[in-house]
């Protein structure tokens, strides 16, 4: 196995939460100055892989990302920069809705049309999210869900193994000096580097990073915000998740 770093980027600045919504103009600044200053970093000989969430927001930095650290590179730069793919492992938070597995902003716009006598799914998602349920709004939802246990949410545990199955997947058959560039959710990356770190560091801003170097023996060590953490993943799942349903995760 070789050494390679994996960058997890929170997505860009959104019009709002009520939707799949893509970028504001600021959120697509944010991309453009992320790219270029990732441009700068990158050595002769790398190879870059970007994978990203499949939401508009995740794709949309993603797109940004990509053409501006092109354009920062220059024509003759020797920097292999790949194609953009969409990967299920680094979606965004999912809500059992229905019984079936969404995405958050799906579980939010049917909640928008309900009006009086709320089923229980809606009730949960008010207290969750900070334009519905007061008790949410001194930490925000994402500080609500990882404290709190919830029915209908993918419970964080879950958000970190898929990030860190992520981070595995997308360095296999990795070549000398590979860089992947992910754009996320900051919820699982939030619950990945509580996870990581013993103590949850806060929200990740816009464009914001986790770093995952992995070694050659396949532990990683994980920074962000001054933490600088060793970890290995599990080496085999818990019973409490049911195997084919992860491997099976979004596809």
């Amino acid at each position: 196995m070789t050494a390679y770093e994996v960058v997890l980027l929170r997505h860009g600045e959104t019009p709002g939460y009520d939707g799949d919504h893509g970028l504001t103009e600021r959120g697509e600044r944010q991309a453009r100055d992320r790219g270029a200053a990732l441009a700068a970093e990158l050595k002769p000989g790398t190879t870059v892989r970007m994978p990203h969430a499949r939401t508009a927001r995740g794709t949309a930095t993603a797109v940004t990302l990509r053409a501006a650290l092109l354009e920062a590179l220059g024509e003759d730069h020797a920097v292999e920069v790949g194609p953009l793919y969409p990967e299920p492992w680094f979606d965004n938070l999912r809500f059992a809705l229905h019984g079936e597995g969404v995405d958050a902003s799906v579980a939010v716009t049917e909640r928008l049309t309900l009006n009086g006598a709320l089923p229980d799914w809606a009730r949960e998602y008010d207290r969750f999210d900070t334009d519905f349920g007061e008790s949410s709004r001194a930490g925000g939802p994402i500080g609500y869900w990882l404290r709190r246990p919830t029915l209908w949410f993918e419970p964080p545990h879950l958000g970190a193994h898929r990030m860190w199955r992520g981070i595995v997947e997308v360095g296999r058959d990795a070549p000398e000096g590979l860089v992947v560039l992910v754009s996320t959710h900051s919820a699982p990356m939030r619950a990945f580097a509580a996870t990581a770190i013993g103590d949850d560091p806060g929200e990740p801003a816009n464009l914001e990073e986790i770093r995952v170097s992995v070694h050659p023996d396949g532990a990683a060590t994980v920074r962000f915000r001054g933490h600088a953490v060793g970890f290995e993943g599990p080496p085999e799942l818990p019973p409490w998740i049911d195997r084919a349903w992860l491997e099976s995760f979004g596809r």
